[in-house]
């Protein structure tokens, strides 16, 4: 079985010159499944597929640089004239709901359930979407936040949401065979505020911890030397490393 990762953004906090923010589409078994809808994401979304013909949504937490997209996919989907009836499946982390609809309150004839059939989802929970299986885990983070686990048949990835760092997460991502993970900062975690985001290093060390094969580091801060993101885990972790960009496709295969 073959899992495509194709991200539609990668930018933490705020959109930059050619980068979007957090958005990125799973595409295995026949199933499309939209990982996060940050700010501008859902735009590079429609270069590979409808809004219409996504099979799944997965928010990881409410923090608008990876959901206020949902806001354009409501509309999108409420005057897409050959959308069925099907409400789209919406597997959230806890809170998000909350902000949408009130984003949404006396705008609208419509609500957003009307589009959305809405699931919260946190610690322990799973999904299964056709062939694809979603496992969910608590994420270091001020919020209530989730990393994923998506599993095929012989293909893992996982993606961490804004994190930082921890056993869970250490824990959902073992043996994956592609870790996107965040790496909001540089330099000593020491420096940084607590409970919050990981730097490139402690990116590459969760990835270490974990056995992971492959890492993808993403949600990089506008103004971080990506170069210097890269030196930094580099200097941790000695698998496959790569810095996430725009429109970029991971293409993830058994392995032999």
């Amino acid at each position: 079985m073959v899992l495509d990762l194709t991200v539609l953004g990668c930018a933490g906090s705020h959109t930059g010159v050619g980068r979007m923010c957090s958005g990125y589409l799973i595409e295995a078994a026949g199933k499309r499944i939209l990982l996060d809808a940050g700010n501008g994401s859902t735009g590079n979304l429609q270069r590979e597929c409808r809004v219409r013909d996504l099979d799944a949504i997965v928010i990881s937490h409410r923090h608008v640089d990876h959901c206020i997209d949902l806001i354009g996919c409501y509309y999108n989907l409420r005057f897409d004239p050959e959308r069925s009836g099907r409400r789209m499946p919406l597997y959230a982390a806890a809170e998000v709901h909350e902000l949408l609809t009130g984003l949404l309150s006396g705008d609208s004839p419509m609500s957003f359930d009307d589009v959305f059939e809405h699931h919260e989802v946190g610690h322990g929970d799973h999904v299964q979407i056709g062939e694809v299986s979603l496992r969910f885990a608590r994420s270091v983070h001020p919020v209530p936040t989730v990393s994923t686990r998506i599993e095929v048949e012989g293909v893992t990835v996982v993606y961490s949401g804004d994190s930082a760092g921890g056993p869970d997460l250490i824990e959902i991502a073992r043996d994956a065979d592609l870790l996107l993970c965040e790496a909001t900062w540089t330099g000593d975690a020491a420096d940084h505020p607590p409970d919050l985001h990981l730097t490139a290093a402690g990116a590459a060390e969760v990835a270490n911890e974990a056995g992971v094969q492959r890492l993808v580091l993403t949600h990089i801060a506008g103004a971080t030397d990506r170069e210097l993101v890269a030196a930094e885990a580099s200097g941790v972790f000695n698998g496959f490393l790569e810095i996430a960009d725009d429109l970029v496709r991971y293409r993830v295969e058994p392995r032999r």
